[in-house]
Parts: structure tokens; sequence; C-alpha cells
């Protein structure tokens, strides 16, 4: 079995981590502090995002077969790069947890209705564990395999909420002083791209098929900014009370003709994605460990994940508010690292070989001649 994944596969991947940590929570708590500007937020952290995508294209190009913890070795020194790969697992690790105390929240109000944590935890874990020890090859193909119930349960949600009340939000009221600052405040739930430097090496991208990762990642991105845009439209001034965006658009339309309740929609849609996302970031958690520590097996550095995200989970973030918090404290440090120190150091390198190599092709040439 090849040990590539497509660019079919590695925008799969990019579509779902940009999904990640916008489509519940995200929403309403922008909305207190940069009410239906945070729209335009929303667009100006997604660009400045994207600019990972160009970077990432130049780097596998420079260095078509290496993998990134070698490539930063040789450039940086081994030393800076383990402390680089250490902020990515804590990156990752954070990330999961995020995911999952928000999902499970949401799950827990809208359908079990009490605390169910032993049994999500019981569910979840061999399930995300298999994922990531199988590697990313398989969580590709099967994100691949459900990608178009994914799509089509999102846009669903959407439409459907085009059946209710909806008013043009009320724009540009945000001081300019909190808007720019909200760039830093929730930086974290960004750097969507930084899985794909970590599997740089086993991407297999094919002349022209750049414009894949392009067309997946521009896809979840217009999703999001439309799901932001219903939202503060259905809701305006109360949008702050609503959690769970994705399932809160239904409100008021979840009964259709003769369809029945139509949040089970929502409900199947956050399901899948929360799955795929906790699965990509368990894998990048432990392709990170497995960089730093060569000598670990594959499941056993899964178990580390495990026992550490129970760990952080139960000691650290177990209430939902402490969870909130941690979007904007010193997560926010991690996701500017992430988001533009580390593409800035990336497209040094790249830009360097770039001469090296054009300089070293003149000589070449030179000397022929």
């Amino acid at each position: 079995m090849t040990k590539y994944i497509s660019a079919r596969q590695a925008g799969i991947i990019a579509f779902l981590c940009i999904l990640a940590n916008k489509f519940l929570l995200l929403p309403s708590y922008m909305f207190k502090d940069n009410k239906s500007d945070s729209i335009f937020v929303m667009i100006l952290l997604f660009a400045l995002d994207f600019a990972m995508l160009p970077i990432l294209l130049k780097l596998k190009k420079e260095f078509p077969e290496e993998k990134l913890f070698d490539i930063l070795s040789k450039k940086i020194t081994k030393p800076v790069t383990i402390l680089f790969y250490m902020i990515f697992g804590v990156y990752f690790l954070f990330k999961t947890l995020i995911i999952v105390d928000v999902v499970y929240v949401y799950l827990k109000q809208q359908v079990y209705q009490e605390d169910f944590l032993a049994i999500a935890i019981m569910s979840i874990i061999p399930v995300v564990s298999h994922a990531a020890v199988k590697g990313i090859k398989t969580i590709s193909r099967t994100a691949e395999f459900f990608l178009l119930l994914v799509i089509i349960g999102f846009v669903t949600c959407l439409g459907f909420s085009l059946f209710t009340t909806l008013n043009m939000p009320v724009l540009f009221t945000t001081p300019a002083k909190v808007f720019f600052s909200s760039i830093y405040k929730y930086t974290f739930s960004f750097g969507d791209f930084l899985v794909l430097y970590l599997i740089i090496d086993k991407i297999k991208i094919k002349k022209g098929e750049e414009k894949k990762l392009y067309k997946f990642s521009l896809s979840a991105m217009v999703l999001i900014l439309s799901l932001f845009v219903l939202y503060y439209a259905k809701y305006e001034v109360t949008s702050f009370m609503h959690n769970d965006a994705l399932s809160d658009i239904l409100v008021f339309s979840v009964r259709f003709n003769a369809i029945g309740r139509l949040d089970i929609i929502s409900m199947l849609t956050i399901m899948f994605i929360a799955l795929f996302e906790v699965e990509i970031f368990c894998f990048a958690f432990c392709d990170c460990v497995e960089n730093v520590f060569p000598l670990l097996s594959k499941p056993f550095i899964v178990a580390i994940f495990d026992i550490s995200s129970l760990l952080c989970y139960f000691i650290l973030i177990q209430k939902y508010e402490r969870i909130v918090s941690l979007f904007s404290s010193w997560l926010s440090y991690v996701g500017i690292f992430i988001n533009y120190v580390f593409p800035i150091i990336c497209l040094t390198i790249a830009l360097i070989a770039y001469f090296s190599r054009k300089k070293y092709e003149k000589l070449v040439d030179g000397g022929e001649k």
C-alpha cells in the first residue's frame, strides 16, 4: 500500500480542519466582542490563515520528499525543531479537548439531558486511537468516503435556516481597537493547515493538482462564513446566548411539513465532523511525539495521548466555562506562533532553498557553456 495521500485527500483534511471549533461555539463567543462585525474578523483571520497554504506548496516544491522534522532540523537545528514539535503537540492536544468538550456539552443538552461522560469516553477513545494507529492514509480515505454526507448535512442546515425569520445584521459597530485585538484573541481557532505541514512528505501532488487544495479550503471557509451570516441574521442582538450555531439556526424550523424534526440533521453532521477532526488531531499529536521520541511505538504514543487528554480534561478544563476561556488566554500565544511565526520561518527556508537552487543551476549552466 502506498504511503502517500492524494492532493484531493489532503484537501479533505484541510477542509475538516478549517471547520474545527468554528461551527458551534465560536459565532456566539465572538459576538460578545465584535457583534455582527465578527463576520469581517473571520474574513481577515481566514485570509491570514490562507497564506499558510501557498507557503506549504512552496516548501513542498523545494523539499518534495523530505519530512518537515528533517527540513527544520537541517535549517534551524534539531533542538529548536524539537521545541517546535512540543508546541505543535500542545496545540493539537488542546484543539482536541476543546472539540470534545464543546460537542459533549451540545449532545448532553440536545440528546441525553444528563451527564454521559463515561459513555462518551468509552465510545470515542477506541475509535480515535485505532484511527491514529492506522495513520493518515486510513483517516483520509474514510473522510473522503463520508465527505459528501458532511457537506450535504451542513448545507441542508444552512438551507432550512432560510425558512426562519432573518434580518440584515447590523455591521460596522465595533471600534477599530477591539476589532484588531480579536486577531490575537481568536487566533487559536485557526492555524488549520498545520496538519498538512506535518505530513508534507506524505502528500503526492501532481502537476496542476494544487488547485484541489485551494478548492477544498475555500469551500470550507465559505461554509463557515455563510453560517456566521445566517446565524447573526437570525438572532441579531441575542446571538451571544446561543452556543451551538449550526444546530441553533434550525430553531423554529425543526418541524417542516411532514418531515418531522430536522435537528437530527445538524446532530449527525456535527458528530461526523467532530469525529474526523478528533482523529486528525490525535494523529497529528502522535506524529509530533513520534518525531521527538522515534524509539516509541505508535500504540504507546497513542496511549500517551489518551492519558494526557484525560488528565488535562479532568484536572485543567472539566468545567465548560474554563474551556471557553482557553480560547482567548495563553492558548492565543500558541496560536500566534502556529499561524504567523512558523509560516514565516517556513517561507524563509523555502526561499533560501529556491535561490540556492537557482544559483547552483546558473553555475552549472555557465560551466557547461
